[in-house]
């Protein structure tokens, strides 16, 4: 029973001393371990622009259709039903008359140019029709743009936000140069 005493008074001391010299305080952070092994190597994905349609620069002439609208044709034969009912459609316009040269997006109303352009899909034409309407009272521009981007982007692009976006910030968010 002595030594049962004794065991007891010897461990119930060793636990009060371990217990009292714990602090709550951290101590220094030691230095950085060895780099781990490399793991395997995944498959590579696909790249995200890959399905991005953009076209050229393509030259347009505006002809007079009614009174105070103009209107210019493309035709291409990327422009079909499946692109209309699956894609979001972006078209730019430019003028090389301009100095510096200024890209606009369309649709598009200018007020101090009194114009307002426009425009229309045709699948079953696989055209593109853009239409500018004057206002009451402006002078009607020639060519007011001659030149025109359209940039098509697949449903199935995931992620990207191309929403309220111009020109240069397509762009970029697309990677192109």
């Amino acid at each position: 029973m002595k030594n049962f005493k004794k065991f007891a008074i010897l461990g119930f001391s060793t636990f009060i001393m371990l217990f009292l010299a714990c602090s709550s305080e951290d101590g220094e952070t030691g230095p950085q371990g060895p780099q781990g092994e490399q793991g395997i190597q995944g498959e590579p994905g696909a790249n995200g622009n890959a399905n991005i349609i953009a076209s050229e620069w393509l030259n347009i002439t505006f002809s007079p259709i009614l009174g105070n609208t103009i209107s210019a044709t493309l035709i291409d034969n990327r422009i079909t039903t499946e692109l209309i009912e699956n894609s979001v459609f972006l078209l730019y316009g430019r003028s090389n008359a301009t100095t510096p040269q200024s890209l606009i997006s369309i649709p598009l109303t200018e007020p101090n140019l009194g114009v307002s352009l426009y425009y229309v899909l045709d699948a079953s034409r696989n055209q593109i029709e853009i239409l500018g309407v004057y206002f009451a009272g402006a002078t009607p521009i020639p060519n007011i743009i001659d030149q025109v981007r359209f940039v098509i982007i697949p449903a199935n692009m995931g992620s990207t936000s191309l929403e309220n976006l111009d020109y240069e910030d397509i762009i970029s968010q697309l990677e192109w140069n």
